[in-house]
């Protein structure tokens, strides 16, 4: 019988993505194109936690669908959700998921001339050790599948509600002063506000390892320009230390340099709801499909990372409560009393 050669549906996803940044590197020259990675960047702040080929996968076939997705997360994670009563959550009949890449660890053996394995005494494979005498791990991928909360009854049963952050109305100093500390505490750097000398809002000195503000712009745009310049420092500034990035550089490359970061700053602002309408220079981001997409892994895994180091999500939330509880809230009188009208929000863990 002749052994089949159709690809598994894993090879098929990646191949979808590997197409997708295919058709984007061939028209770098179109506006589209442009929307569509903002687009993406801004799902990659929505949906940080997942991998940049499952964020990829994840948008193209929502865009497919015309979907606005809200919150995916696993069959099984919607089942183990339960309100307060102990209902549980559950995807309703008929709903198609949305597939992704679930990758699969496994343990590396030792081969012969005829990729057989290596058995040992006992009639066991031997496993490949590194340079520390622990088992190589590799990793392979197989299709999994997620829901979107509104493809389930999670938010009918009040076992679910809108995740607190996503909601935040006001960019205000206090959050901007937030960030400020966080980030110069998380990541090891000195951030000020003071005049750039320039028409910039702000820079990143590599030398003094420093984020430099204007205290011209509005605080959205502080906010974004923050974010701007700790892309720098994180990209590029690890690049600068090691030697592998010199000044030479960057003035070569200075439209990609400024592309990355100012991508990054477009993830993390979409997620402060702030809108960037900056330069993304997407033009200079590599003249085929594996450079384009090659640095967008880099981008978005560089946010990644920043948001979970951060915890934005936390800082985002607890402004978004404190804000809410500044303003005037309703109430009515009940025999002299007043009774304020409260609500909690509810979370769950996001499936990685």
């Amino acid at each position: 019988m002749k052994k089949s050669t159709k690809p598994n549906k894993s090879d098929e996803l990646i191949t979808q993505i590997n197409e997708k940044f295919e058709n984007l590197v061939n028209n770098l020259d179109s506006p589209q194109t442009d929307q569509e990675i903002k687009s993406y960047l801004k799902f990659a702040g929505q949906f940080h936690s997942y991998s940049m080929r499952n964020q990829m996968l994840i948008a193209i076939q929502a865009d497919q669908r015309n979907m606005q997705l809200e919150h995916i997360a696993s069959y099984k994670k919607w089942s183990d959700l339960k309100n307060d009563n102990g209902d549980k959550a559950n995807v309703q009949k008929g709903e198609k998921g949305f597939t992704i890449l679930v990758p699969i660890k496994y343990t590396q053996y030792e081969l012969d001339e005829n990729r057989k394995y290596i058995l040992d005494k006992n009639n066991k494979p031997i496993p490949k050790l590194d340079d520390n005498g622990n088992p190589i791990q590799g990793i392979a991928f197989k299709a999994g599948t997620v829901f979107d909360v509104n493809q389930t009854n999670a938010k009918e049963i009040g076992a679910y509600k809108t995740l607190n952050y996503r909601t935040i109305t006001q960019a205000d100093d206090t959050l901007l002063q937030k960030l400020k500390k966080e980030i110069s505490q998380k990541f090891n750097i000195t951030v000020s506000e003071e005049p750039t000398n320039s028409q910039a809002k702000g820079y990143y000195s590599y030398e003094d390892n420093k984020i430099v503000i204007s205290p011209i712009p509005t605080i959205s745009e502080k906010i974004s320009t923050l974010y701007h310049e700790l892309g720098h420092h994180l990209i590029h500034g690890k690049q600068f230390k090691e030697g592998t990035l010199t000044y030479d550089n960057l003035h070569e490359n200075r439209g990609a340099a400024e592309g990355e970061a100012e991508a990054f700053s477009y993830i993390l602002s979409s997620m402060s709801n702030i809108e960037n309408k900056s330069e993304l220079y997407i033009k200079t981001w590599g003249n085929d499909a594996n450079d384009l997409k090659d640095r967008f892994n880099l981008i978005t895994t560089t946010a990644k990372e920043a948001i979970s180091q951060l915890n934005l999500e936390n800082i985002l939330t607890t402004h978004q409560s404190d804000t809410q509880e500044e303003e005037p809230k309703e109430f009515t009188y009940t025999k002299g009393s007043l009774k304020d009208q409260l609500s909690q929000d509810k979370q769950i863990t996001q499936t990685q």
